[in-house]
């Protein structure tokens, strides 16, 4: 199940990281002033820093190894070990919050609302996947 879910996540986070790359590099946050983050996709406030952006490029790492190349047993701890940070993380997030002028965040990170969903939904699938991974069980000794 874990590499399952880590198979379907991949694209989805490619894209995910590769625009938000993007955007931040040419986006608000290249005009950082005043503390503030950029990395706005139009109306939606996603204050993406580059820290963020190297958060992401880890997790893709994270996923593309326990989809494409961990063991069973490896890529199920893998994927709990993932999805117990970002749940931690969107968890976080929401107890310290961000505003429009992104004065509030922690650990070069600002927090709004749908990253954190993000975070949590991700977080919270990747865990139960892991927790539903069975793995195979060891040849009886005779």
């Amino acid at each position: 199940m874990a590499r399952f879910l880590a198979q379907l996540l991949t694209p989805v986070l490619v894209v995910l990281t590769v625009v938000g790359l993007i955007v931040t590099a040419i986006g608000d946050a290249a005009k950082v002033t005043g503390g503030s983050a950029g990395g706005n996709i139009g109306g939606l406030i996603l204050h993406l820093t580059w820290i963020r952006d190297l958060l992401d490029v880890l997790l893709l790492g994270v996923v593309i190894w326990v989809g494409f190349i961990a063991t069973r047993g490896a890529g199920r701890l893998g994927m709990i070990v993932m999805g117990a940070a970002l749940v931690a993380l969107g968890i976080a997030g929401f107890i310290i919050g961000d505003d429009d002028a992104a004065s509030k965040g922690f650990a070069g990170m600002h927090y709004p609302v749908a990253i954190n969903l993000l975070d949590l939904i991700v977080g919270l699938l990747a865990v139960l996947s892991g927790l539903g991974t069975v793995e195979d069980q060891p040849a009886p000794v005779r």
